[in-house]
């Protein structure tokens, strides 16, 4: 066993080397039982591993958009020979919990097969975030009642805002000048390429209530990603832990209303009398949870707010797409939207990449300063 006293050396007091703490192989926990920093990542890999979450969460999420609109809008069977409920997929709540659930699950297997840090966090710290995260899409679907799409699109397109002041407010994190524009030109740019002025649109009914319900969906948006970033300061989980106990969270804050209210029961019902459904919400739901694969690492390894930003811009990016794919035709403001949005995108990749030069340049000139006294100590022990 290596002894922990200090060794004396050429007149000089070195401490022992302390060995780096091993994680158990059965119960991934560390011989000092505290949780382990996640593995830093640094130059091409950190890069290329947030080019990954990118185009992951493009993918499934683009997928995910189709999905949602075909269980919705498609009639699984013509209204004429069903008088119950036309065809028509209307369970929400089922929904969201086989999307829950499912993610849940999904992170099982990487949790059993790979060694893991002590779980600390407390059952009620995800029983939070889980109320934050159902909690904005309830308000978000409640205020399309009270209030147009569009405008609704223009509220969610800002949630940027939000998770930025609650990362201030909620863990006192302090952000460059570059990203607030950074954050204010992406928001600004998808709001003004996603809002269609129309004399339809003009006329939509906004009601004071439909404006509390999209706030409150903001204020729910903003609260959720600074408190993971919380969580994961404090208590260090895996991706895989934080994923699998969020969603498990949100899971039974769901099933009690799902029972109460009998659509448990509707919903199965419905996707058993109409199998194309049950396969569409079983699609949904694995896109879902690789999705959810993407987001959490983002979050886990990057930031709330570098996955709001992938997410964000994946709503404008899905609209652009759907313009080239369809040949639709832009407005001159819609086209200046598009160079609002990929400016602050070159924006802030180009001052990051300065930052990182910068930072590398200043440890290269440390470590160079450094060299000479290191020498000149080596020739004084050498007289010595």
């Amino acid at each position: 066993m290596t002894s922990s006293r200090a060794q004396r050396r050429n007149g000089r007091t070195t401490a022992a080397v302390v060995p780096p703490r091993k994680e158990s192989s059965a119960t991934g926990t560390s011989s000092v039982g505290a949780a382990l920093p996640p593995p830093a990542l640094s130059g091409l890999a950190k890069d290329l591993a947030l080019l990954a979450c990118v185009a992951g969460i493009y993918t499934c999420y683009l997928s995910y958009g189709v999905l949602q609109e075909r269980i919705y809008k498609s009639s699984y069977a013509p209204a004429a020979t069903d008088s119950i409920d036309g065809g028509r997929y209307h369970f929400t709540l089922f929904l969201v919990f086989a999307q829950t659930a499912v993610n849940s699950l999904s992170a099982l297997p990487p949790l059993a097969l790979f060694a893991q840090p002590k779980h600390t966090v407390p059952v009620w710290k995800y029983a939070k975030l889980a109320l934050f995260y159902l909690a904005a899409m309830l308000f978000s679907f409640s205020a399309l009642h009270h209030m147009s799409y569009p405008m609704q699109a223009l509220g969610k397109s800002c949630k940027m805002v939000p998770v930025m002041l609650m990362g201030v407010l909620i863990r006192g994190r302090k952000y460059a000048l570059r990203d607030y524009a950074c954050a204010f030109l992406i928001t600004a740019g998808v709001a003004i390429f996603s809002y269609k002025g129309s004399a339809a649109n003009a006329q939509s009914h906004t009601s004071a209530l439909g404006v509390v319900l999209l706030l409150a969906s903001l204020i729910m948006d903003g609260l959720t990603g600074p408190s993971q970033d919380l969580v994961i300061v404090q208590h260090a989980p895996s991706t895989h832990q934080l994923m699998a106990w969020q969603n498990a969270a949100a899971a039974a804050w769901l099933l009690p209303p799902l029972l109460v209210t009998g659509e448990m029961q509707a919903a199965v019902r419905f996707i058993t009398r109409y199998p194309a459904a049950a396969v569409d919400v079983a699609t949904f739901a694995a896109v879902s949870a690789v999705g959810q694969h993407f987001i959490f690492y983002t979050i886990r390894n990057f930031s709330a707010l570098a996955c709001t930003t992938i997410t964000t811009t994946r709503k404008f990016f899905t609209i652009l797409a759907s313009v080239v794919y369809y040949k639709h035709s832009l407005v001159p403001r819609q086209w200046a939207a598009v160079v609002l949005v990929f400016g602050a995108i070159v924006w802030e990749g180009v001052a990051k990449h300065q930052k990182k030069s910068a930072a590398a340049a200043a440890a290269v000139a440390k470590a160079a300063s450094q060299a000479p006294r290191s020498a000149s100590a080596v020739e004084r022990k050498k007289k010595a």
